[in-house]
Parts: C-alpha cells; structure tokens; sequence
C-alpha cells in the first residue's frame, strides 16, 4: 500500500518489506529504480514496487533512480514503505497571471506614503518553488490610487493579499534608510487559476479597522550562541497560507495582522528563527501552526547538532535530546541536491555512506538537522497526513571536500 506523500506502516518487517517508490510532483510510480533493504537488492516494477524477501526488523534502505536526488533511511521498520523521491534540481513551477486594483486604496491613512504589496496564497508545503515566484518589473506593488497590480502566482486555488504600508523615505534618495510599516490590509480569496492563465479585473477589499488586530510574539529562549532572532506570522486558512511579509524580531515584537474571520482564515502561524549568524548560519528554527490567541510564543526550541563531522563515506554528531529523528542532507550546489539520509533513531549519532551511491566529483555542502515531530510514530507514518507534526528543526552546515 503507497503512502501519501512517503512513510512507513502496517506492521514491522517479518520476511518481506514492500517498497514503493514514487515520483513527488506526479506521486507515480518510478520504474527501474535501484533499491537495497539490508544486504538484499532489487529493482522497482512498472509501478514503482520492489519486493525484498528474506528481512526481518530494522532496516537500513538504499533508494536511487535516474533523474532523482538518491535516498537512505536507517532503522527502518515497516512490512510497506514508500520514497517520495524529488528531482536533484527544483522543477520551474506552473505560474499564473492576475491583476486587478484596490478600489478603497485611498481610505487607509498613511503618515508618509501609501503603497500595497500584492501577494498570493502558498501552498503549505515547506520549501516548495512555487511559493517564491517573483512578479516581473514588481508589477506586484502599487502606490496610485486605485492601486492596480498585476501578480505572478502559482497555479490552483489562491487568495490575494495586499499588505498596504506607510513608506517613509526619511526625506533621502537613496533606499538604503528607507522604512515601512504594515497599516492595512485588502484580499480577495477563492481565485481559481491554471497554468498560463491571464485574468484581469480583480479587486481586492481593504479590510476594515476593526478587522485588524496586533499579534505580539514571545521568542522564549533560544539555543545557546544563536543571538540572532527572527519571526514570520502566517495567516492559515483552508487552501495555503499567507506569509506577512515583515518579520518580528527581539527588538519589534509586535505585528497588525487581519482578524482570522476577515480573511477566511482558520489560525494564525509563528515561523520562528535563531541563528549565529554565520554563512551558511547554524540555525534552529519553530513552526507553531494553528494559532487562535493574540500571543504567539516560540515555545522550545531544538538545540542543532554539535561535533559534526562529515566525509564522502561517514558522517558523525552528538545527538540532540528531545529529537524524533535525524536528517543529513548532500548537495553539489545551491541548487543541486544528491542525497538525503533519514535516521530514524535519534538517538544515533554516527552513519556510513555506502558506495551504492555514486557522490559526484567536487565539494560538497551538507547540513545535519536534528528534527521534532511530537507525536510523530517513525515505525507508522504518511508525510502528507503526519506534516503538521513537524515543529522543530536544528541545523548545522558542514561541508565535504572531493
């Protein structure tokens, strides 16, 4: 049976282990992909599926396919598995084309000057391209009144968003001083677009006064050494989430922020971050979903993994209390992943990269992650139903020389 979006179930492996591997964006099967449970090798079907004979319990498995970032989990345990397998670049997202105005534009009092920044709804899946299309010529701004914008979106059913500020110059040319500050907001939900899809005339309502609230964060205490403090609000409702664009931090911990009911929405989303501000940073990072309360708080933090130190055939840490599992990460680029390495028992703090993997030439940068997911049972779990689950992240860079 293929879990929903990769996971682990029904039972533990007694013998047989059923291996499912999937194409992410399609969630088709991939034939001819390469697999090896424990010490036993196959080669997926017409549909995707390999089945290992002669394994029992834990298991480390071995995953590649041509034209996909490779895969290994350890200490797996389940009679049916499934690897959701990405492509080693992001795909070019399908995009669409809106524009419209903000008819009551003019109603919202500034101080300085009066500008709106459009922005569409995203999907909720963390990391995906097609929740940072950029709009071309920042078509998605506007300052005249009635507004009119034009915005790159991604495809399916999105919402709008115009965050309308109060943009102070501080009487300078240049924009290096230049401020803002969120005064308003408009939306518009429920927009339905495919992929190259034009539409034109939309409106968007300025939401009223009295639909504004402020939401102030507590960011609670951060790992030791990372000093540096961000958070993002996010507004959840049924089809995505949107992102306010202007963080809190230490110092500005409060947000104006639409009342839930004003736009659709179901809760509110404190995407918390502490780093030690290095490049690329050690980081630890919070997601706290399904906020109702005008406080949002960090809550724990996870502490990233220390002692790391990885090679092109061995990985080691300390592990890191209160972790659900562990995740290495090998990429050749910024843009090129290579392989993603799953630890299931996080109390482990060491794994050999096997040579069934062919690592290309050249440096590599890794980051080790420790991972919290309460409630999250690694021995049986869907990643689209068990997502919300994930609450933590700790992140330590490395590199790996040729």
């Amino acid at each position: 049976m293929v879990k929903s979006g990769g996971g682990i179930g029904d039972g533990p492996i007694d013998g047989v282990a059923n291996i499912y591997v999937i194409d992410d964006a399609t969630r088709a099967g991939i034939p001819n992909a390469d697999v090896m449970v424990g010490a036993v090798a196959g080669t997926t079907d017409a549909d995707g599926l390999v089945v290992i004979k002669g394994v029992k319990g834990p298991q480390t498995v071995l995953v590649k396919a041509e034209g996909y970032r490779s895969e290994m989990w350890v200490d797996a345990n389940g009679a049916n598995m499934t690897f959701d397998l990405k492509p080693p670049t992001e795909a070019v997202p399908a995009t669409a084309t809106i524009s419209g105005s903000i008819p009551s534009f003019a109603t919202v009092p500034v101080t300085h000057t009066r500008a709106a920044i459009v922005t569409y709804l995203q999907s909720d899946e963390l990391g995906n391209a097609a929740n940072n299309i950029a709009t071309a010529g920042k078509m998605n701004i506007c300052s005249a009144d009635p507004c009119t914008f034009s915005v790159t979106t991604r495809t399916g059913t999105i919402g709008l968003l115009a965050l309308i500020i109060d943009y102070d110059t501080h009487g300078t040319t240049t924009q290096t001083d230049d401020t803002f500050e969120i005064v308003g907001y408009a939306s518009k939900n429920g927009i339905t677009v495919s992929a190259g899809a034009t539409m034109s005339g939309v409106t968007l309502d300025v939401v009223s006064t009295d639909n504004l609230a402020t939401e102030t964060v507590d960011f609670g205490t951060p790992p030791s050494g990372l000093t540096t403090m961000v958070g993002i609000v996010g507004i959840e409702t049924a089809d995505g989430l949107y992102q306010i664009g202007q963080a809190v931090s230490a110092t500005m911990t409060s947000i104006k922020v639409p009342k839930l009911a004003a736009v659709g929405a179901t809760g509110y989303r404190l995407s918390g971050i502490a780093g030690n501000g290095g490049d690329p940073p050690t980081q630890s990072v919070v997601l706290r979903r399904k906020q109702t309360s005008s406080a949002l708080s960090a809550g724990t933090w996870i502490n990233p993994p220390t002692n790391v130190s990885i090679s092109r055939t061995h990985a080691a840490w300390t592990p890191v209390s209160g972790a659900t599992l562990t995740s290495i990460e090998l990429d050749s680029s910024a843009t090129t992943q290579v392989l993603g390495i799953t630890l299931l028992d996080p109390t482990v703090g060491t794994v050999d990269i096997p040579d069934f993997f062919a690592l290309p030439s050249g440096t590599l940068t890794a980051k080790v992650s420790a991972i919290g997911a309460p409630g999250l049972d690694v021995t049986s779990f869907e990643l689209d139903t068990d997502k919300d689950k994930l609450s933590e992240v700790g992140v330590t860079p490395g590199q790996v020389a040729n």
